[in-house]
């Protein structure tokens, strides 16, 4: 539970007991008058309809992009921006950077600097930034996918995040990888136009369904 936010993390076969357990989890959840929102991840298509009778409504949905094939890639990055992995002491320039950019996509509110050195310190994982003029203007995290890509908004549309993913890319080609995924809400079309641009392929069907209710 995060701040006045409660996640409700749940395994079900049948919707009806799902939808039986929800109503007694609320009940609970309720009594804890600092509790004002409940988010439930990974919601089937099917229980959608039940669920907003609840008042709940659907706060994000991530769909899948892939390269399915690293070989017929090829990205040419610019040399004018200087892409790097990320220093010890820059964990909470980076944090700001991404909580610059909450709610840019829905639902997004940023990571902290303990997040973001948990990942670059995890395995097969690492942070790159960009810098202009020595000042981190942008950030990806990469590890067996492409999981955070951020630019501060005052340099948003200078291809910035085209040149990070790029390099991203590339450096997962030279670590022997042979596809790439990423994730992405399915409102967020300036970030699925660039993904696209890079030749990522979206999968069909409906994505990760998160759902959310504000209870008081």
């Amino acid at each position: 539970m995060e701040e006045s936010k409660a996640k409700i993390y749940w395994a079900v076969n049948l919707k009806k007991i799902f939808l039986r357990e929800l109503e007694e989890t609320i009940d609970i959840i309720t009594k804890d008058d600092a509790i004002r929102n409940v988010v439930i991840e990974f919601i089937p298509e099917q229980f959608i309809m039940e669920m907003e009778e609840q008042g709940f409504t659907i706060i994000s949905e991530f769909i899948d992009f892939w390269i399915n094939c690293l070989d017929d890639v090829y990205l040419e990055q610019s040399g004018s921006l200087n892409i790097r992995r990320i220093r010890e002491n820059e964990y909470q320039a980076v944090s700001d950077i991404t909580i610059a950019c909450k709610d840019y996509s829905r639902g997004f509110i940023g990571e902290t600097p303990e997040w973001m050195r948990e990942w670059n310190e995890s395995e097969n994982s690492c942070i790159f930034v960009a810098e202009i003029d020595s000042e981190i203007v942008g950030m990806c995290c990469v590890s067996l996918w492409l999981r955070e890509i951020a630019v501060k908004p005052n340099n948003h549309s200078q291809r910035i995040g085209l040149n990070l993913m790029t390099h991203a890319i590339n450096w997962g080609k030279s670590q022997g990888a042979v596809r790439s995924f990423l994730a992405s809400d399915v409102d967020n079309d300036k970030a699925i136009k660039l993904y696209e641009r890079l030749g990522y392929v979206r999968k069909t069907g409906r994505g990760q369904i998160n759902m959310g209710s504000t209870i008081r």
